[in-house]
């Protein structure tokens, strides 16, 4: 799209789209004592109540990618928005425990769809020089969702009301999606590219790119580190004799950071123009405050620690996402397939590092967990080295690849 202020407009609805998933997810934390009261849930069963809007992601993500690259972008999210908006409208009636997981699942489908194509999205309907500070405003929504959730919520009367609310979100963003957007014009060669592409070319041509992989494999160290530290930070700074309100406060400067660093990371590689060397900076600052930061001593000098670590680790994610549509092989016409293949990757790591790696070698051992936790971006600034630096080459990116023929 060439006008300029559709584009924001899309960009826009994009956002309140992403928003809606994650604000539903996150109204549950500070809910938890009444949801457990109500629902009679043990700790593990909320914990699966908490992580369920991820099942859709983990299953769908690549199927996600290449039903976008096949069918586009209004189509496919659409679907997925109203299968959000209804399972978020029918958590309002969820009378027992099972219900409720069923609902929360179907709340994941949208932000799923979204994660998976949020370049190619982009993309689409922005210049090659803009994807990268674009795509941060759009995942900063969702960290703002996350802040806002945890800490709006408790301010409701009730369970209900809180619920109801996130159902209005969630519809006026699905609303606003089918009526507003349209698929974005594409060139010829793209039309080309769209009718003779194959679902399985499409797996191909992702599976061969090796930049690919490595974003894939970048993300899954990030979220990985993000979520050990974001499950057992509260926990970690509690056993140190800090207040169980004030640990929650330190968690919540962490996600502040996370989303000043998401929105700021785009801007300075655009002023270093280079994005390798800003994104070695920080993952070297997210290993250090991954395996340090939680031991700081109260205060500021832990609050200050905290907040940099978050912006260090989420400040990476917008400059990898944006990665691949760059790539002369994949370009806008595979963004969606590769967008779906690094998400699986990012989410394989989210779930089962922390679960099946850290936490088994750790222990009750805060101070070795952490440090496995930094040892994760430690491998992420190795794997930096390997990735290509696209900065330098803006004439080259976003060109259409070739298709070769199906073998």
């Amino acid at each position: 799209m060439k006008n300029k202020n559709y584009s924001w407009i899309v960009l826009a609805i994009a956002c309140l789209a992403l928003f809606s998933p994650s604000y539903t997810q996150y109204q549950l934390s500070p809910l938890a004592p009444q949801l457990i009261e109500q629902f009679n849930l043990s700790m593990s069963q909320f914990s699966s109540l908490f992580s369920a809007p991820m099942i859709p992601a983990i299953l769908f993500s690549l199927i996600a990618g290449l039903m976008v690259d096949k069918f586009g972008i209004k189509k496919v999210i659409g679907i997925a928005l109203v299968v959000t908006a209804i399972g978020t409208c029918l958590r309002v009636t969820a009378t027992d425990s099972n219900t409720l997981l069923i609902y929360m699942i179907l709340t994941g489908f949208g932000a799923a769809f979204l994660n998976a194509n949020g370049a190619k999205i982009i993309g689409s309907y922005f210049p090659a020089e803009k994807i990268s500070s674009m795509m941060s405003i759009l995942l900063a929504s969702s960290t703002l969702a996350m802040t806002l959730g945890m800490g709006t919520t408790a301010f409701f009367p009730s369970i209900t009301s809180a619920f109801i609310f996130a159902a209005i979100i969630s519809v006026v963003g699905t609303i606003l999606w089918l009526l507003v957007v349209k698929n974005p014009e594409q060139t010829a060669s793209s039309d080309s590219a769209f009718e003779t592409a194959t679902l399985g070319m499409a797996v191909k041509v992702v599976a061969k790119s090796r930049p690919v992989w490595i974003v894939g494999f970048c993300l899954m160290g990030i979220v990985a580190c993000n979520i050990a530290i974001s499950s057992f930070l509260p926990t970690a700074l509690v056993g140190r004799g800090i207040d169980a309100v004030a640990a929650g406060g330190y968690g919540s400067i962490m996600l502040i950071g996370s989303l000043v660093g998401c929105l700021i990371s785009p801007l300075i590689v655009s002023k270093v123009g280079k994005m390798k060397p800003v994104l070695l900076i920080l993952a070297m600052v997210s290993a250090l405050g991954a395996a340090l930061a939680w031991s700081a001593p109260a205060g500021f000098l832990l609050g200050i620690s905290l907040f940099l670590t978050g912006a260090a680790l989420a400040g990476q994610i917008p400059l990898l996402m944006t990665i691949p549509i760059q790539l002369p092989e994949i370009g806008p016409v595979y963004a969606g397939t590769a967008g779906g293949f690094t998400a699986t990757l990012q989410l394989m790591g989210g779930v089962l590092i922390p679960t099946f790696i850290i936490t088994p070698i750790a222990g009750s051992d805060m101070k070795l967990f952490f440090i496995l936790a930094g040892g994760c971006m430690a491998i992420v600034a190795v794997l930096v080295f390997l990735l290509p630096e696209l900065c330098s080459k803006k004439s080259e990116i976003i060109s259409e690849p070739e298709l070769s023929p199906q073998a």
